[in-house]
């Protein structure tokens, strides 16, 4: 992990979280094979004083069903990642945090094995955000191009709301990609679309419900961390170095946890749900409610 200008020190005597589980979401349209595989989903958790290998999943379902099952039956204190956006750039109108969440579950379809909707709700949200041209979600299957989705990205200008937002900004040299884009490698837009409403489900799991929050939108960055927190991560971000297992995937979720189990460990993890240092008021104020951050970006 990168540790460059965090934001001021928030932490506490104790530790903030008791489980930390990290997410590596894929948005595949079919079930992955029976042999751990690259670009599924992967979920490593741990404790203090146990870290587990990371687990490999075959479906979304299968994931959201573990991640659920820890959340239940954990401790009240849990740190929840997932490696895709929770906003958009500012300005878009499509929502944020949990309204955004919400949204996307009453639109997307996922069958059991991994079918869905993804493309046909980015052109359909195309067509209500632009001008009668396509974007700005870009880039799928040639078969699944219209009119408002294309291959090819669109021009952002005259739009009325960028490409990237704030965080990403800090992190294009790094190689992210934008939120807006939806397929090839390194692409994170479809697994917004399709893990968002993984999240709603488990903000609003009945078991889960009134103790889970979404950072920064809810929790007034490092102001109420308590109960289940949902952060946005960037897996990219963590050392691998060191981490025995043979698929980046694992190795990275696996980084992503020990730095947070670390830093908690030593009272140092506070800091990084602070308010991150160089921001404007304006700038700030569109995080915080609209845009949303990613952990360990100081």
């Amino acid at each position: 992990m990168d540790p460059t200008r965090p934001g001021k020190d928030t932490r506490r005597e104790r530790r903030l979280f008791d489980l930390v589980v990290m997410v590596d979401w894929s948005a595949a349209s079919d079930r992955g094979p029976a042999a751990p595989a690259e670009n599924r989903c992967w979920v490593a958790w741990g404790r203090a004083k146990a870290r587990p290998a990371p687990r490999y999943f075959r479906t979304r379902r299968e994931a959201e069903r573990f991640v659920r099952g820890l959340l239940i039956e954990g401790p009240h204190r849990a740190l929840v990642g997932f490696d895709f956006p929770y906003g958009y750039p500012n300005g878009s109108g499509l929502g944020s945090g949990r309204a955004l969440a919400a949204r996307l579950a009453r639109l997307i379809e996922d069958d059991r094995a991994g079918a869905n909707n993804r493309f046909e709700v980015a052109a359909a949200l195309n067509a209500e955000l632009g001008d009668g041209g396509p974007g700005p979600f870009w880039n799928c299957p040639p078969g699944r191009a219209t009119a408002t989705l294309t291959q090819h990205k669109p021009s952002f200008n005259g739009r009325g709301f960028g490409e990237w937002r704030i965080v990403e900004q800090r992190l294009k040299s790094r190689g992210i990609q934008s939120p807006w884009k939806l397929f090839t490698s390194g692409s994170v837009g479809s697994q917004a679309l399709v893990g968002l409403p993984a999240v709603h489900r488990l903000l609003t799991a009945p078991e889960l419900a009134d103790r889970s929050r979404l950072w920064p939108f809810e929790t007034g960055w490092g102001g109420f961390l308590d109960g289940i927190i949902h952060a946005e991560i960037w897996p990219s971000l963590g050392d691998v170095e060191g981490q025995p297992y043979a698929i980046k995937d694992a190795r990275q979720v696996a980084a992503m946890r020990d730095w947070v189990l670390g830093l908690d460990g030593s009272g140092a993890l506070g800091r990084w749900f602070a308010r991150p240092a160089g921001l404007s008021r304006r700038e700030e104020r569109i995080c915080r409610r609209h845009e949303g951050w990613i952990l360990g970006v100081g």
